[in-house]
């Protein structure tokens, strides 16, 4: 039975707090008009965003900063490779300048 005589106190003060964020929400606008009008836009946006990607992750069973930075261990470990495999080459590139070099002066 608490409960039930709760709810109408919870029901006005729900009522009054509205009632203050609409005049906020009308006193920001007048006063920054047009940027606070993009503000809202982009909080809603970024809302959109957030929303959406929770929604992914919790689909998906990951998280995307874990997503993000496996693929970035992989983009490291490729261009590790190609880097390993480029050293080689420019390693054996100087070691046939060098014994060119070398050949031609015993010659």
């Amino acid at each position: 039975m608490i409960t039930l005589s709760i709810f109408p106190v919870i029901q006005a003060q729900s009522a009054r707090i509205k009632t203050q964020l609409a005049e906020l929400d009308r006193r920001l606008a007048l006063r920054y008009g047009d940027r606070y009008h993009q503000f809202k836009q982009q909080l809603e946006g970024t809302k959109v965003w957030y929303d959406k990607t929770r929604a992914e992750a919790q689909r998906s069973g990951t998280i995307p900063l874990e997503q993000k930075q496996a693929e970035t261990d992989r983009q490291a470990a490729t261009a590790g490779s190609a880097a390993a495999r480029k050293e080689a080459v420019i390693k054996q590139q100087l070691k046939d300048v060098w014994q060119n070099l070398k050949s031609r002066q015993g010659s």
